[in-house]
Parts: C-alpha cells; structure tokens; sequence
C-alpha cells in the first residue's frame, strides 16, 4: 500500500490511460473480426432471383449488419477477459483500490465501444467500394452514398448496443470469477435458451419481451435512456459483487 494519497478521479484516470496502453491488442482484434466479418459480407446478407426464358436477375442486399455482430461479440469477450486475474492484476501497477480498478475497467470499455460503433458503421462505406470495385454486380446508385444523419443514428444505435454489451459481458466475467460455478450455470443457460427457447412458449415470450423493449424501440431518445440505465446497473451489481473477490 502507497504511502502516497491520491485522489479516486486521479487513480481511475492514471489507470485507464495505462490500461488503453497495454490492451492495444484487443483493438487489433477487433480490426481482424471487422475485417472477417467483411469478407463473410462480400456475399451480401440477403438475396433473391427471379427470372424467365430469357432473362435472369439475381438482387443481393449488403449490410455492414454481420460486421455489427461481430464487434458485439468482440466486446462482450474482451469485457469478460478484462474481469480475468490476469488483466486484474494490471491494477496493482499502480496506486488503486478495487473501486477506481472497476471504474477504469468500465471507462475503458466505453472507449472500446465507441472506437468499435464508429468503425463498424463506416465498415459499410468500405464494403460499398469493394463491390464496387469488384465488378461482378451493379450497385444501385441511390445506395451507394449514405445521408449524415442516417450514418450518425446508426453510429450513436450501434455505440448504445456495445455499451450495453459492454456492461453485459463485465457482469458475467465478474459472475465467472467468483465461482467456477457461475461459468457452467452461464453456459447451460445460453445453450438451454439457444436449444429450447423456440419449443418453450413462456422462456420464448420474455425474451421477446426482452428484444421489444431494446430493440423494438423507435425513438433513439428512449433507446439510449433504456440502454445506459441497464448498463449503469449492469456495472454497479458488478462494483458490488467485485468487493466479494479476494484481496492481492
């Protein structure tokens, strides 16, 4: 223990900077999965063909949809990694306490959100100019260029659903550390909703519930209030079973 005072914003904030630092690997990951996910995009994300005798067309429709999915799983595995002792021990380098620990952790984690929402958006003007320089289909014009408030609603959508599994991913890293337990129980339930929610009407019914209320919400006003709520309450259970870790 320093013998040196410092303040909690101080620590927090020497922590984070030293965290972006040292997990710069993380984001060179998620370049990788964005760039996969391109790939996997070059096939479009939906199509279908109509034709006759003498004519055939064949519409595909390409999204930066899957680059989307992609970056959410990036941060909820990097937001489950960072609860790990490993990462946790980054802490101890300097002067922290478990508080300014997870406060550095969520700030970082926000970043990683941002940095991933802006990129994963602008993957779509990329993708645009790789089919476009493919030469193998006709890309409607009117499509190919994006209006601004189009591109920064799906930015600020796309930031609010890292955020939130952001915050899921820490929670359940957090869950996974105080007992190996937690680790089979997560597993039996992601595989038991995955298998059986569609032959299961009640468990099928509250996580539609579930999907409504995110991701049926129109107004991006009442998206983000409902999104940053969970999240900020999502990281507090998280501060709070954190203390029941064991002390370095």
């Amino acid at each position: 223990m320093s013998l040196t005072e410092t303040r909690l914003f101080e620590a927090v904030r020497n922590q984070y900077l030293y965290k972006l630092k040292s997990c710069l690997g993380l984001f060179v990951a998620m370049a990788g999965a964005q760039v996969l996910a391109l790939l996997f995009s070059m096939g479009g994300v939906a199509s279908y063909g109509m034709g006759s005798q003498y004519l055939d067309v064949s519409v595909r429709y390409y999204s930066s949809n899957i680059v989307i999915w992609f970056t959410i799983l990036w941060i909820a595995i990097i937001a489950s990694k960072v609860t790990t002792k490993e990462y946790q021990d980054l802490d101890f380098s300097l002067v922290s306490n478990r508080l300014s620990g997870n406060l550095s952790n969520a700030a970082f984690l926000v970043t990683a959100a941002f940095i991933g929402g802006i990129t994963a958006i602008l993957s779509g003007f990329l993708l645009r100019i790789m089919i476009y320089f493919n030469g193998n289909s006709y890309l409607l014009s009117q499509n190919f260029i994006a209006a601004p408030d189009v591109v920064f609603t799906g930015m600020a959508v796309t930031v609010l659903y890292l955020l939130l599994f952001g915050a899921l991913g820490y929670f359940c890293g957090v869950l996974a550390r105080l007992s190996k337990l937690f680790i089979v129980l997560l597993a039996g339930l992601f595989f038991g909703i995955t298998m059986f929610a569609g032959s299961n009407p009640p468990v099928l019914a509250v996580f539609s519930r579930v999907y409504d209320f995110f991701r049926g919400e129109s107004s991006l006003a009442l998206l983000a209030l409902k999104a940053l709520f969970t999240m900020v309450l999502l990281y507090v259970c998280s501060f709070i079973l954190s203390n029941r870790l064991e002390v370095r």
